[in-house]
């Protein structure tokens, strides 16, 4: 699955920058077109205009035909440089007047230049191994020429053209061409390189989230099965013995009991991570004063604490007050108490410690247990991570408290931070803003 969304990712990050692309150097292929043959079609519709040949009206006489034969072509202002344009004149039936400028194209490059081939607007034409701009004259500027040619014939020109050379802006189209080609197709393979690197950075997260879920799913199979085998177990050996009394079997029913509660405990957990997963549980935020939330944990602690002659001491400031779900908080205490308990051996000191300073509240839950290796502190919040899996178990943790505390104090804009030392003890900090 991954690697198919990958590819398509890939497909449509590429697709997407060669479109942009594409568009980017047809955009600056024809701009720079339109900006080199614009300037030469409006020059020639000047020269159109106001034209002389060798300093004559196009409207001549027999006597004047001579001047006429002296030029080819003329130097006008061609867009950004001078260049020679040349003059055709073309009878009724699209024949050429033999003037000088005649004379420079053949048979055939006459047969494509005759002015039924072109429009009113300037267009490029190939002749031979050049380019050139052609544009049929207005009529107002194409006035009759009479032109005797050899042998007495004489013609009326009465269609008249403009030609310039265009070879070098051609040629440098071309290389322009080219280069974004060229371009184009190296930005190409940069566009897959870089669709294949987001398709990548973007997946990261998903199959990030894959993993855990994956590694949940598993870990959550695993301690469901536990309790429910053991649970089998107990009552398949309560049905062996169906005249045993109640007295007889209490061992085996204590350990149904206490199986089920642990199964119950850690579906309330799954459940509660799961809406937190959605986004589905929310928050009910109302000032409260943590004095009663610590008062109210440790009176709860305070028989299991008893038990293994631990010392429980709170120390609350009387005035803290901040914006809470009461009941998470009252959850996230309970949390880090249990596990201060359980951890702790007999005869030892557990400190719940509350106080604000500034804008933040400091929950502080420390004892003088067996601590917690180095190795495991940064895995301590993850779901169903226990350092000694086999003492977790026989107290009855689910290896959820730790992830659901985190979810608890992260939900209120707050961090929560475990410094522990082997055989010295756990210190819990949590920071919360108090608006």
């Amino acid at each position: 699955m991954i690697k198919r969304t990958r590819m398509q990712l890939t497909i449509r990050n590429a697709a997407v920058l060669s479109i942009l692309l594409i568009s980017l150097n047809a955009f600056v292929y024809f701009v720079m077109k339109d900006m080199m043959f614009s300037q030469i079609d409006k020059s020639l519709t000047g020269v159109s205009n106001q034209l002389t040949v060798a300093g004559i009206a196009s409207k001549t006489t027999l006597q004047a035909l001579p001047s006429l034969q002296t030029k080819p072509s003329v130097i006008y202002q061609v867009g950004q440089m001078n260049r020679p344009v040349f003059q055709l004149f073309w009878t009724e039936d699209n024949k050429p007047i033999q003037i000088p400028a005649a004379g420079m194209f053949g048979e055939k490059d006459l047969n494509r230049l005759q002015p039924d081939n072109f429009g009113d607007h300037p267009e490029t034409v190939k002749l031979g191994d050049q380019y050139y701009r052609v544009f049929n004259g207005s009529k107002e500027t194409a006035a009759p020429l009479i032109y005797s040619s050899i042998g007495g014939e004489v013609q009326v020109g009465v269609k008249h053209q403009l030609l310039t050379n265009i070879s070098a802006e051609v040629s440098m189209l071309n290389r322009l061409r080219m280069i974004l080609l060229l371009g184009g197709f190296i930005g190409l393979l940069v566009a897959v390189a870089a669709g294949y690197y987001l398709a990548n950075r973007s997946l990261i997260p998903i199959r990030n989230s894959m993993e855990k879920q994956q590694q949940f799913v598993s870990d959550a199979s695993h301690e469901l099965r536990t309790p429910l085998s053991v649970i089998q177990a107990h009552a398949e050996l309560l049905l062996r013995h169906p005249e045993h009394t109640i007295e007889q079997d209490s061992k085996h029913i204590s350990m149904v009991l206490q199986e089920t509660r642990r199964l119950g405990k850690l579906v309330s957990g799954l459940l509660m991570l799961a809406r937190s997963d959605s986004n589905q549980l929310e928050l009910d935020k109302r000032p409260i004063y943590m004095e009663r939330i610590v008062q109210d944990g440790i009176g709860k602690m305070t028989m299991l604490a008893e038990v293994k002659d631990i010392i429980l001491r709170g120390e609350v400031e009387s005035s803290v007050l901040l914006q809470a779900d009461e009941e998470r908080l009252h959850q996230l205490l309970m949390v880090l108490m249990d596990n201060a308990i359980k951890y702790t051996l007999e005869g030892g000191v557990i400190r719940v410690a509350c106080r604000k300073l500034a804008h933040t509240v400091y929950l502080e839950v420390e004892d003088t247990g067996i601590g917690i290796q180095p190795e495991h502190l940064p895995h301590i919040f993850d779901r169903f991570y226990r350092g000694d899996k086999a003492r977790t178990r026989q107290e009855g943790g689910t290896g959820l408290g730790l992830a659901i505390a985190k979810w608890i104090v992260e939900r209120h804009g707050g961090k929560i931070r475990i410094e522990s030392k082997p055989a010295v003890g756990t210190r819990v900090l949590v920071t919360l803003p108090a608006g």
